[in-house]
């Protein structure tokens, strides 16, 4: 019995390492705005990092900051 709780315990701090550790995306795995006019309807009225901040919060349930969104932006060659 105390085997299988060092076990499991290994396993779950290997897991909140790697979670911890893992590097964020690049620039290219997110949804590329350059096309889109801020605050236009194809933008859903909103500026270009808010729009990339809903978007990837759609299709991963997490948020990234404005600061990281407005990075990403100009990486993307579009306004910020």
């Amino acid at each position: 019995m105390a085997r299988v709780a060092l076990v499991l315990a290994l396993v779950m701090m290997v897991g909140l390492f790697v979670s911890w550790t893992a590097a964020p995306a690049s620039a290219q795995d997110y949804p590329d705005v350059r096309a889109l006019v801020p605050f236009s309807a194809e933008a859903n009225f909103m500026s270009l990092p808010g729009y990339l901040r809903w978007m990837w919060f759609v299709q991963t349930g997490e948020w990234i900051s404005r600061p990281e969104a407005v990075r990403i932006v100009r990486q993307q060659g579009a306004p910020a």
